[in-house]
């Protein structure tokens, strides 16, 4: 999913993001990087969109997690949304896309050839 983030927004947020995985993210933390993501955009709107996430018991690491959405939206207001949604499912997919690195599409194919062999494998006994 990086593959897609703008060089340099994505690197101003992962630098947040970076310097942030190993400590407590704030809530200041998050209104920098949506100021920084999303300079043409109403901070209050996004910040508002953003709360969304962690309305439920079960949405853990709420601003580690917004900092993956933001990210993760490379400063679209409509993938904010989708990410969001993601989240909202499972919040892991989003913490995950934003540490891995993208793949190539060799990659892509040899990793998808793996799950199919495997999935084959289990239908045979």
């Amino acid at each position: 999913m990086l593959s897609h983030v703008n060089q340099n927004l994505g690197a101003s947020i992962l630098m947040i993001w970076i310097d942030r995985t190993q400590m407590t993210q704030t809530p200041q933390d998050i209104v920098n990087a949506v100021q920084t993501a999303f300079p043409k955009s109403d901070t209050s709107t996004i910040l508002d969109i953003l709360d969304l996430y962690g309305t439920e018991p079960y949405e853990r690491e709420i601003n580690r997690v917004k900092l993956a959405i933001i990210t993760l939206s490379e400063g679209s207001e409509d993938k904010l949304l989708y990410f969001l949604q993601i989240a909202k499912t499972d919040y892991r997919d989003v913490l995950c896309w934003v540490d891995m690195k993208p793949l190539t599409a060799a990659e892509g194919e040899q990793q998808q050839q793996a799950v199919r062999q495997l999935i084959a494998m289990w239908g045979k006994k």
